[in-house]
């Protein structure tokens, strides 16, 4: 498997799409903010892969939701926590 954003090794799917590790984890921090709190350095022409992933932020979050990610399923502190109870 294949991540969608940039192309390394990806173990399944998170927020429903396929995904890294590294790019669940900035999904997951950066996508309450939205698209609106970034700005592309090179008119947004960025191509995503696993050398230059970490240099532009608006394009590696528009690519998160291109690919189908969904800031949706980001659990809340409290579901957070229902769900560390319930194991």
């Amino acid at each position: 498997k294949i991540c969608g954003v940039c192309g390394d090794k990806a173990l399944g799917f998170n927020f429903d799409a396929i995904s890294c590790e590294s790019c669940k984890a900035f999904f997951r921090r950066n996508a309450p903010k939205g698209l609106g709190y970034f700005k592309c350095p090179y008119d947004e022409k960025c191509k995503m892969d696993l050398s230059n992933r970490r240099f532009c932020k608006r394009c590696r979050l528009k690519k998160c939701f291109e690919i189908g990610m969904r800031k949706e399923y980001i659990l809340s502190e409290e579901e957070k926590a229902q769900k560390r109870q319930k194991i």
